[in-house]
């Protein structure tokens, strides 16, 4: 897989590294070209531009990346690099890094975020967003409630096809609101067994997006007589 990273720093460059490290092909954006310099010493292959502009991210192979990490420290200029990433150069997945969570609201896909992780979660969350058998998004914060709406689509690989949402390891905060399959809405019943394609709407804490994330693509532990649990 092509990933590029937008920012170098901290948290970019640990991403930019681990996700070479498990094989995919990483491209680093990064402005300030003393560390453009340092990353590239570390053997990452490196840009210097400023990834706000298109023609840096297109040299960086954005148009031919499967997935742009906008990993800057400014929110203002990861919500630039993935609207330009999403609208312009239509790169099919974009994840961005919130660093302060006051502008959680604006991730979303009107600004061309495919997922937003907040700058608190760790790191691997970030990398298994990217690259992980689970996609997820947050579609609404409730805030009178206090709960978010996530999405969770079950693709190919995902441990949660096959199983009910009770096997999955949620917490007693993460609720299976709806099941969409094939455009339409089946109910979410003892007998129901998630299948890939599936778009799961879960209701959660504001801070349960993680938690689900890595609930499906892990599934959780198998519960006895789960099909999963048997070779």
């Amino acid at each position: 897989m092509r990933v590029v990273v937008a920012g170098g720093g901290g948290a970019g460059s640990q991403l930019a590294d681990a996700l070479r490290t498990a094989g995919n092909e990483v491209v680093v954006v990064e402005i300030d070209a003393g560390r453009a310099a340092s990353l590239s010493a570390h053997g990452l292959e490196v840009v210097t531009g400023n990834a706000c502009v298109a023609s840096a991210l297109e040299a960086a192979g954005a148009l031919r990346a499967d997935v742009l990490v906008a990993c800057t420290g400014s929110d203002e200029e990861n919500l630039v690099i993935s609207v330009l990433a999403k609208r312009h150069l239509e790169v099919p997945r974009v994840v961005a890094r919130v660093n302060h969570d006051v502008n959680r609201w604006l991730f979303d896909e009107s600004w061309g975020v495919d997922a937003a992780i907040s700058q608190a979660s760790a790191l691997v969350t970030l990398i298994e967003e990217a690259t992980g058998p689970a996609r997820t998004v947050r579609l609404a914060e409730l805030g009178a409630v206090g709960l978010v709406l996530l999405d969770v689509s079950v693709a190919a690989g995902s441990a949660a096809a096959g199983r009910m949402p009770r096997q999955l390891g949620l917490s007693d905060h993460d609720l299976v609101a709806a099941v969409v399959r094939r455009g339409q809405p089946i109910p979410v019943d003892e007998g129901l067994r998630l299948a890939v394609g599936d778009r799961v709407l879960v209701l959660t804490d504001p801070a349960g997006d993680a938690r689900v994330h890595l609930a499906f693509c892990r599934g959780g532990p198998p519960e006895p007589g789960d099909p999963a649990s048997h070779g």
